[in-house]
């Protein structure tokens, strides 16, 4: 169970169920336990509510929750599954149901959704409702048909209304609500009820060693000097975004793509490139601290082998940086004892040239978070043993399944022989027939290709096949090229996993996640990523059945220490020691307080623009008088004047036709008027004697043009107005 809601949780609840707004609250502050209290006192008959934009795992999560908790009337999922016929008994039968976003504009066009029986609408992720217009029209329609139903809608992601103009401001327009209610995480009453019961976390700073302490100076190098390039080919982007604080955070890619994807087609190869490079070099950053010095090695090899064949860096490989990054990561891996001789032709391959023989002697640096790891772990042990009570379960928290799935081998098989398997399986290879994998940022970033654990979020191989085929029509040659490079490391990596559940038996835990790596039994120690989970509540679920006394946080993550808070808050009685590893003066120690930064940042602009926002009193829509949802009464198919848009008897109508006649009467006084004609080259002239003064005044109230018309009428040649004196015309 999810336990009760804390105090500011409660807090949180009750201004929103009074009131309908916008609920901001800091990442990990558990916004999800405030939808769930909302779900369970609207799970009856006699309410309907609507929840939009929860993903299928989410829906599984919430309808576990509520049916552990004792709830009968549970939640339902409308889908395509559901014929159009049955829909309607559906939502007549009343409370919550998750409906897809397609479905529900047509049930509200055709009319065939109850919109008076309604309750109200609840809105998940409320900061995408800009990005896909279908949820701002479902309850544009909703607020049309129904004028008394509740609209309350919950974000955590406070730094999404940081890009925009008046992002906030227009999100609520869209919401139809009035009030937006702030929780971050200073919050008095929130700093309140986390203090009282904190977790005893143990910081410990783990230093670089010198060789990654360079590499990671070289890549920092690399990126300003493509800052600085990006920069010079585009003025017009700001400077204060592009610096290389905000290049390190997680947002910057949104930052890149805010300022250049409306004018993508616009830039030049050298700005792609860049842009690309950018990317790359994030993930090398990322990899430096992230994984071991033979998977780092591996990927800096296989990413200037495809830079060399198509050519499409912008350059950055050939700086002096970049050729001092090369050799300190291979430092890390071996050294060859004959540096200054080219090695002999010993060998032959399979197409029969002869390949040289390289001689290396092994270094295998550890990765010093490895180390670390192994003296907690001891430290834990030692303790449990010393206790009189049921020995602490340990949870280690790391960032992806390839970093659990090697945590899990070091701890079962020590550094030497991992790092050995590793190196005898890619850099060990690469003289041979096997060659490097081609670096791809998208599949690295979303954690493919790299070790999993044995059966479990596999992709099948023919579905997998069946994936590439479609998309081959519609690749480039490079891109074609590059994708039979990644299939090929897939492949390897598949051979990678059947050895390795040959090799290892798994330990099955009986947990609800499918993601977990299980280490030892007595006492429980359980493996979990942080992110790339199929379901994104797996962490809570083993959170909730494990009750750790002992949390690992190998790799940093903002919104799971404060899920760690939370846990801690809600059990006041049992004891929880977090032990928090983190790089000094390393990236990963910077990315961490940039994401917390920005958190603090986005909150103070929202206070702000809270105190001085305007809002119409009309904005929730309850009244007529909300001009967004004003229609036309005319059928689609009438005629309409296209030029003006005047709906007859309107305003606009009534002014228009009495411009109409003051026209008309202006064009009778002026034919009735004397005319002033004026023949050049002949000397004929026909008039009617004026003085200057009828003539100006003619020209001051609009009767000039008219005057001019009727004497071309009547005598059919040019007319000039001849100037008098100085001051008239």
């Amino acid at each position: 169970m999810a336990g009760p809601l804390l105090d500011f949780e409660t807090e949180m609840f009750l201004g929103l169920f009074e009131s309908d707004g916008l609920l901001v609250a800091a990442e990990g502050l558990g916004i999800d336990r405030i939808l769930l209290q909302f779900m369970r006192v609207y799970s009856e008959e006699g309410s309907l509510v609507l929840l939009l934009n929860t993903t299928t795992a989410e829906q599984e999560y919430f309808r576990e929750q509520l049916r552990v908790e004792g709830v009968t009337h549970l939640p339902r999922t409308v889908t395509s599954d559901v014929q159009s016929a049955e829909r309607y008994g559906v939502y007549t039968g009343g409370g919550v149901l998750f409906v897809t976003s397609r479905i529900l504009v047509v049930d509200f066009l055709t009319d065939r959704i109850p919109a008076h029986l309604i309750s109200g609408i609840l809105v998940y992720r409320a900061h995408k409702i800009m990005e896909s217009c279908q949820e701002a029209f479902i309850l544009r329609l909703f607020r049309q048909k129904n004028k008394t139903g509740f609209i309350k809608a919950f974000t955590d992601k406070a730094t999404s209304f940081c890009s925009g103009f008046c992002q906030v401001e227009r999100v609520m327009r869209n919401l139809f609500v009035k009030k937006l209610y702030l929780w971050p995480r200073f919050q008095a009453s929130v700093n309140a009820a986390l203090d009282r019961h904190k977790p005893e976390v143990v910081e410990l700073h783990v230093s670089l060693t010198p060789a990654m302490r360079a590499i990671q100076s070289s890549i920092l190098d690399i990126m300003s000097a493509c800052l600085k390039e990006l920069k010079r080919y585009n003025p017009s982007l700001e400077a204060e975004e592009l610096s290389l604080e905000n290049a390190l955070g997680n947002a910057f890619e949104k930052t890149i793509r805010h300022y250049l994807d409306p004018l993508w087609h616009q830039l030049g190869a050298k700005t792609k490139a860049l842009v690309q490079d950018l990317k790359v070099l994030r993930v090398l950053l990322l990899y430096l601290t992230q994984y071991d010095c033979v998977t780092f090695l591996n990927l800096l090899e296989s990413l200037r082998s495809s830079q060399k064949t198509f050519g499409s860096n912008s350059g950055w490989l050939f700086l002096d940086c970049s050729t001092a990054m090369f050799v300190n990561a291979r430092s890390r891996v071996y050294r060859c004892p004959e540096g200054g001789k080219k090695p002999k032709l010993t060998a032959e391959n399979h197409k029969g040239q002869r390949v040289p023989e390289v001689k290396r002697d092994l270094v295998l640096e550890k990765s010093p978070k490895w180390e670390v790891l192994t003296e907690v772990l001891d430290e834990i042990k030692k303790e449990n043993q010393n206790t009189q009570q049921e020995p602490g379960r340990v949870l280690i928290c790391a960032s992806d399944d390839r970093t659990c799935a090697q945590l899990q081998q070091f701890i079962k098989h020590g550094s030497d022989w991992l790092l050995n398997r590793l190196y005898a399986r890619t850099v060990g290879k690469r003289d041979s027939a096997a060659a490097a994998a081609t670096f791809d940022p998208d599949s690295l970033k979303k954690g493919k290709g790299g070790l999993k654990k044995g059966g479990k979020g596999k992709e099948p191989a023919q579905k997998r096949s069946t994936k590439t085929g479609k998309s081959r029509a519609s690749l480039t040659l490079t891109q074609m090229m590059r994708k039979d490079e990644e299939e090929e490391e897939r492949d390897g990596d598949d051979d990678e996993d059947h050895l390795m559940e040959e090799e290892e038996e798994q330990l099955n835990l009986n947990l609800s996640s499918d993601s977990y790596y299980g280490v030892l039994k007595e006492p429980l120690t359980v493996i979990h990523p942080l992110r790339g989970c199929s379901d994104p509540h797996s962490l809570t679920r083993v959170l909730q059945e494990v009750q750790p006394a002992f949390v690992v946080l190998y790799d940093a993550e903002l919104s799971f220490v404060r899920q760690l808070e939370i846990h801690r808050a809600g059990r006041p009685g049992k004891p929880l020691r977090v032990y928090f590893l983190i790089y000094g003066g390393s990236t990963e120690e910077q990315r961490y307080l940039t994401a917390l930064s920005h958190e603090k940042k986005a909150f103070e602009l929202l206070i702000r623009e809270k105190a001085t926002m305007v809002i119409p009193e009309e904005r929730e829509g309850r009244e007529n008088t909300n001009l967004d949802l004003s229609r036309s009464l005319e059928p689609a198919n009438s005629a309409t004047n296209s030029r003006r848009a005047v709906f007859p008897g309107s305003r606009q109508e009534v002014s228009r036709q009495e411009v109409s006649k003051q026209e008309v009467s202006k064009q009778e006084v002026s034919k009735q008027e004397a005319e002033v004609a004026v023949h050049h080259g002949v000397g004929r002239h026909r008039h009617q004697p004026h003085t200057v003064g009828v003539v100006a005044q003619l020209a001051a109230d609009g009767r000039g043009h008219h005057h001019v018309q009727a004497v071309l009428a009547a005598a059919g040649v040019p007319v000039v107005m001849t100037r008098e004196d100085g001051r008239h015309a």
